[in-house]
């Protein structure tokens, strides 16, 4: 009876893509450490930490570029970006430039070896507004309309599955922009009154995000987002400023007291522990100036990984070095 169930087939392609599972997101060509992480997926929530200046920003950015471009002929995966920005630090006009930068590339490349002609190279201005066409940028001044924008997005993904253009890749640029907000706000419960506390806002969040990748399926949508991380030299339990969370918000992955006992510095985990259980990885970026140069650098804390990528920043993205 089994067999003949399967020669029937009943199952349609949508149900045996969402057994499967999601595609991988492929980001590792233009993005250094991520290919240390081979099968980042749809069902993945990547949290990008770091002190201000380590170039968390510029991570994301370059995600983006890699989502939006076209897989034939630019090694892109041909798909939309969700991008909210929480803390105004947003450079849209880096965004064209980096797309430039790997539009003209890849074009000069097949100029040189022949596969196209001069002219043809103008069709770059095409490629990148169809690039933009699919990013799509959202700015909010605060959790509540942060969690607005994550409800309105879901018309968005449904329209772009309906093109069958759907969107790869989430970007949160940052997650704690709103932190001190919050866990000042005062408690609202009650029936049609909701708490817009920093655990009511968080709880939220997750659940929209939550809901935005069921709806996503069967290909997944790759959440990142980024924080600013902070330190102290004389951290302790009995002084820590956010004692108020549950005790699990102050849990530290033993990668992280790696770090924290090579820099000297203590790193406070801050987020409430919702968003602590639902990111699936974590990457730590660090910058230090080496001469005239800044160069940045990026480990993975979950999972702990022993390899440290070190690169540098130009106008067409990141280098990695050979140090």
């Amino acid at each position: 009876m089994e067999v003949e169930e399967w020669v029937m087939g009943h199952e349609t392609a949508q149900n045996m893509l969402r057994r499967i599972g999601p595609r991988t997101t492929g980001l590792a060509p233009l993005v250094p450490a991520l290919q240390r992480i081979v099968n980042l997926h749809g069902r993945h929530v990547v949290e990008v930490a770091g002190a201000s200046g380590s170039a968390k920003s510029e991570f994301l950015l370059q995600a983006a570029v890699k989502c939006l471009l076209p897989k034939q002929g630019y090694d892109g995966w041909d798909g939309g970006v969700l991008w909210f920005d929480l803390d105004g630090h947003f450079d849209v006009l880096r965004l064209v430039r980096l797309l430039q930068a790997h539009i003209h590339q890849e074009a000069r490349r097949r100029y040189e070896e022949g596969n196209e002609e001069e002219d043809e190279m103008e069709d770059g201005e095409q490629v990148l507004e169809t690039c933009m066409e699919r990013f799509f940028y959202t700015r909010c001044y605060s959790s509540l309309e942060f969690i607005s924008a994550l409800k309105s997005s879901r018309n968005h993904l449904l329209r772009a599955q309906t093109c069958g253009k759907g969107f790869r890749i989430l970007v949160i640029d940052s997650i704690a922009a709103f932190y001190w907000l919050d866990r000042s706000a005062p408690f609202k419960g009650g029936a049609g009154n909701p708490s817009l506390s920093l655990q009511g806002a968080m709880q939220a969040v997750v659940r929209e995000l939550k809901e935005l990748r069921k709806l996503s399926q069967p290909t997944g949508l790759l959440v990142m987002a980024s924080k600013c991380n902070i330190y102290s030299s004389n951290f302790s339990d009995t002084n820590d400023w956010a004692s108020g969370l549950r005790k699990d918000n102050r849990q530290v992955d033993s990668a992280h007291e790696k770090d924290s006992r090579r820099s000297g510095l203590q790193q406070r985990e801050f987020m409430p522990a919702v968003w602590q259980e639902f990111i699936t990885h974590r990457l730590l970026l660090q910058s230090k100036v080496d001469g005239t140069e800044t160069l940045f650098s990026a480990e993975w804390l979950r999972p702990a990984l022993l390899n440290v990528d070190e690169f540098t920043i130009n106008d067409t993205g990141f280098m990695l070095t050979n140090r």
